[in-house]
C-alpha cells in the first residue's frame, strides 16, 4: 500500500483530522498503519508530534472504547467514528456478549455535535417537511403508503422483529455491537457469477446470515415507494439536466431492503455514512419510518473550504418517506440518536418501537466484481472525504472480519487497498 492510499485509508476513518495531522502520524508509525491508528486514538490534543523519538503515553484502542482506566480516569470517545448504518442495534433489554462492545457506547459522544467540537458550526436547526429540500439532498414524503398498508406492514414486522439479530461487526480490531436489531429482506436469493464469497452478505467484515425473502406487504410497498422515488429522480433529473456519471442509470428498482427496529428512546445508530460496496457510488435510498416518531439527525461532513457545518433535526413520523438523493451519503452523515422520551411519539400499534425499512438497489457491476482482500472476504466501498487532491475518490479496502478457515483472527487487517476505476463501470 503506499503512502497516498494509507493516507486515504486513515482519512476515511478520522474525518475529523487534518491530512497534516494524520501524515505526522504515520511518518511516526514508520508507515505502518494500524500503529498510526493506535497513535491517534491515544492523542487527545488532535496533534502528533513527528518531531521527537519519545512518544507521549495515550490511550491505548482498548482505552478508546473505554474498556480501561488512567489514572484513576476512565477514557471516553471524544471523536467521531465513521460506521454504516448497516451495524444494526440490540434492543435495550439485550445484554452484550463477553468480549465484545455496544457500538452505540462507542459512538455516543462522537455525535455529530461533537464532530466539529474545534471548528466553526452553525446552530442546530429543526426542519420541517417542506423545508428538508431546502437544506439537504433529501426529500420527505408524508403519508407514502395507503393507511391500511401502513398499519398491516407494521403489525407484520413487529411480529418480524422478534427474530431480528444484533448485527456484530468489526471496529479496529474489535468485534463490537450496534444497540439495535435488524434483518435483511431482497427478492428470490440472489445467485452470481463472480466469484467473491458471499457477497451479499458481509458487512464490517462480518457474514450476515439473516436474509430473508420479502413478504406480500413488504413487496407491495416497495412498489409503490419505488414510484414515488423515480418520480423524485425525474424530477431533480428535469433541474440538473442529467444525472452524474456514476449514479444509477435508468429506473430505480430496488432489491434489497434494510430493516432496523429502534424498542424506545435509548436505541439508536451514531454518525454514519451508508455503505456503497453493493450499491454504487452517488446512491439513492428510500428511507420508510413505521411506528414511533422519534428524531433523525443529519450534518454536513466539515471540509476544506466547504459550506460551514449545520446540524439538522427531522422528526420523522409513522408512514414518512425520506428520500436521501446523491450526494447524501458522499456529504453528510445522519444517525438515529438517543432520545429524551418525551421527544418520542409512542404510535398505537408498536407504542415506543420505530421500525426503519432502508429501500436499496444492489447494482449488478458493483455486487458482482468486489475485490477480494489477502484475508479472503469481500472489501468495503469506501469515499475519500477530506484529502484534496483526491476528494470524492472512492477506494476498496479490507474490512478486518478476519478468516476463522485461514487462521486469521477478526480484527486484522491485511491491509489491501484499491482504487475505484469508475471507467471501467459505466
Amino acid at each position: 500500500m503506499d503512502r497516498d492510499a494509507k493516507l486515504a485509508l486513515l482519512l476515511s476513518i478520522f474525518d475529523d483530522r487534518s491530512e497534516r495531522n494524520l501524515l505526522d502520524a504515520l511518518d511516526f508509525a514508520q508507515g505502518r498503519v494500524e500503529q498510526a491508528v493506535e497513535i491517534l486514538l491515544g492523542n487527545a490534543e488532535g496533534h502528533v508530534s513527528g518531531g521527537t523519538n519519545k512518544r507521549k503515553h495515550g490511550a491505548t484502542i482498548d482505552e478508546f472504547f473505554g474498556g480501561s482506566e488512567r489514572g484513576g480516569k476512565k477514557m471516553h470517545l471524544d471523536r467521531h467514528v465513521d460506521v454504516s448504518d448497516d451495524a444494526s442495534q440490540p434492543g435495550t433489554t439485550t445484554t452484550s456478549s463477553p468480549g465484545s462492545r455496544n457500538a452505540f457506547e462507542v459512538l455516543c459522544s462522537g455525535s455529530l455535535h461533537a464532530e466539529d467540537a474545534k471548528g466553526v458550526s452553525l446552530p442546530p436547526r429543526t426542519l420541517t417537511a417542506k423545508e428538508v429540500a431546502e437544506h439537504i439532498p433529501c426529500q420527505l414524503v408524508l403519508d407514502v403508503l395507503p393507511e391500511e398498508l401502513a398499519a398491516s406492514l407494521l403489525q407484520k414486522l413487529m411480529v418480524e422483529a422478534e427474530s431480528w439479530k444484533i448485527k456484530r461487526f468489526v471496529m479496529f480490531d474489535r468485534e463490537v455491537e450496534s444497540p439495535h436489531t435488524t434483518s435483511f429482506y431482497t427478492d428470490e436469493p440472489y445467485t452470481s457469477s463472480s466469484s467473491t464469497p458471499d457477497v451479499e452478505y458481509y458487512y464490517g467484515g462480518k457474514k450476515t446470515t439473516d436474509v430473508r425473502t420479502m413478504f406480500p406487504e413488504l413487496a407491495q410497498a416497495r412498489s409503490l415507494i419505488a414510484e414515488r422515488v423515480n418520480r423524485a429522480l425525474d424530477e431533480r433529473d428535469h433541474v440538473q439536466g442529467g444525472r452524474h456519471p456514476a449514479e444509477l442509470v435508468g429506473i430505480w428498482e430496488p432489491n434489497i431492503v434494510l430493516a432496523n427496529c429502534y424498542r424506545g428512546a435509548a436505541e439508536g445508530v451514531g454518525a454514519h455514512n451508508d455503505k456503497m460496496t453493493y450499491i454504487g457510488p452517488r446512491p439513492t435510498i428510500g428511507s420508510l419510518t413505521l411506528g414511533a416518531t422519534r428524531p433523525f439527525r443529519v450534518r454536513r461532513i466539515r471540509r476544506p473550504g466547504g459550506p460551514v457545518p449545520q446540524t439538522f433535526n427531522i422528526m420523522l413520523p409513522h408512514n414518512s418517506l425520506l428520500i436521501m438523493l446523491p450526494p447524501m451519503q458522499e456529504e453528510y452523515k445522519h444517525e438515529v440518536p438517543k432520545c429524551n422520551p418525551k421527544l418520542l411519539i409512542q404510535h398505537p400499534i408498536s407504542k415506543d418501537t420505530r421500525i426503519n425499512l432502508t429501500f436499496r438497489v444492489a447494482r449488478p457491476e458493483y455486487r458482482d466484481n468486489i475485490p477480494v482482500c489477502r484475508c479472503g472476504n469481500p472489501t468495503e466501498l469506501r469515499v475519500v472525504i477530506k484529502k484534496e487532491s483526491n476528494l470524492g475518490r472512492y477506494f476498496y479496502m479490507c474490512a478486518g472480519g478476519g478468516n476463522e478457515t485461514s487462521g486469521i483472527e477478526s480484527g486484522s487487517n491485511c491491509g489491501f487497498f484499491e482504487w475505484l476505476d469508475l471507467k471501467g463501470k459505466s
